[in-house]
């Protein structure tokens, strides 16, 4: 008991009665909070007197302001609540990361750290994540983070999250043997004992993980344990808009390039290059996050199939053509247009018309532009075959 409070020596802890008078409440109603697990202390002394941070008072006095220092369940539902009605709220991101991580400590007191973190699945590190919002994140457990996500072989409890797609919930890591070995060491050495992440999932896709820590064992009731996984909902709702939202720019701002380039092509795309349409495709493609980009009538492009099955189709039925399959990473969807070569007649055979296309990871599709995407980019295509 003493190394706990060696530990915070830097820090005042308060005793029960000073810690009571701060909060504003008896003395015998700090006890209870304590006996029931709404309050956690920060040590004890030898002769087992708990003692507290000013820190860990101040987010026990917030949640004071939604229900009783002993009280049920309503401050857990009042905390959510918060959280669900910053979506409506904010329309940007920060503010409900920031409300689900606030949230988060108040319907579960046991834990002191919170984190909103955000998955980007095209980061070629692989399971990667970025802080969005953090609540007491010290920066060795983030630096303990960085080094294990660098060594093969060595996961911590955020990767399989994310892998596993299922919430990982500890009580206390040190007596769970199953735990994975190299995250357990990060949490333990920082000081932390347990552990609840969930993950942010739409669509088989993991768009990021909210994470709970503790420095002192903790079993979640029922409804802190609904309360985390709504709050998990919400952030996934929040990251799911964001990630609409800038596909939409994203590909808005595509769309205006291959625009531009349709109407005054530079001087080197009339070039006699073996692909003259490499330019416009790359652009697209970085632009649609799509997977492959391709034309069938326009140029010598070498599309593989299943894209060259589509582009024959559209430009042989002169319509637009949809594919779905699934690969090993996840599902694929294929759109194809029909287009017709510059030189071309509106009562030429069908059989020599064009068509452009593209594949996309059915996550990657769904900002509402992709058709309007393909149309200019034949149009782009299209006008540099005519220069």
């Amino acid at each position: 008991m003493g190394a706990e409070l060696d530990h915070l020596a830097c820090e005042r802890l308060y005793a029960a009665q000073a810690a009571a008078d701060l909060l504003g409440i008896h003395r015998t109603t700090l006890y209870l909070a304590v006996r029931k697990m709404k309050l956690i202390p920060d040590a004890y002394t030898p002769g087992g007197h708990a003692r507290f941070r000013r820190q860990t008072l101040e987010r026990f006095k917030d949640r004071l302001t939604l229900d009783s220092a002993t009280g049920g369940d309503g401050s857990i539902a009042r905390a959510v609540a918060r959280a669900v009605s910053s979506l409506s709220r904010s329309p940007t991101l920060q503010p409900v990361c920031d409300a689900v991580v606030d949230a988060a400590l108040l319907a579960c007191p046991g834990f002191e750290t919170c984190v909103a973190l955000a998955h980007d699945d095209h980061c070629p590190a692989g399971y990667d994540l970025r802080v969005l919002a953090e609540h007491a994140l010290p920066r060795r457990l983030c630096l303990e983070y960085r080094f294990l996500h660098d060594q093969p072989g060595h996961d911590f409890i955020t990767a399989q999250v994310v892998r596993q797609q299922t919430p990982f919930f500890r009580g206390d890591m040190l007596s769970t043997p199953e735990t994975p070995k190299s995250g357990l060491l990060a949490l333990s050495d920082t000081g932390y004992r347990s552990c609840a992440a969930l993950p942010c999932v739409w669509e088989d896709l993991t768009l990021g993980v909210l994470l709970c820590l503790g420095r002192a064992p903790c079993d979640l009731s029922e409804p802190e344990t609904v309360a985390l996984t709504n709050l998990a909902d919400v952030l996934t709702i929040a990251l799911r808009r964001e990630r609409r939202e800038e596909a939409v720019r994203r590909q808005s701002a595509t769309i205006a390039e291959l625009m531009r380039r349709a109407q005054a092509p530079s001087a080197d795309a009339a070039d006699a290059d073996a692909d003259p349409l490499a330019d416009v495709r790359r652009i697209c493609q970085q632009g649609a996050r799509a997977r492959l980009v391709g034309e069938w009538g326009l140029s010598e492009t070498n599309v593989s199939p299943p894209l060259a099955d589509l582009l024959r189709a559209a430009a042989a039925n002169d319509a637009l053509q949809r594919a779905e399959w699934a690969e090993q990473d996840g599902a694929r969807v294929a759109l194809a247009i029909p287009v017709r070569p510059p030189a071309q007649a509106p009562s030429a055979d069908q059989a020599s018309r064009a068509a452009v296309g593209a594949i996309w990871r059915r996550h990657d599709l769904g900002a509402g532009l992709e058709l309007t995407l393909l149309q200019v980019y034949a149009q782009a295509c299209t006008s540099l075959i005519r220069r």
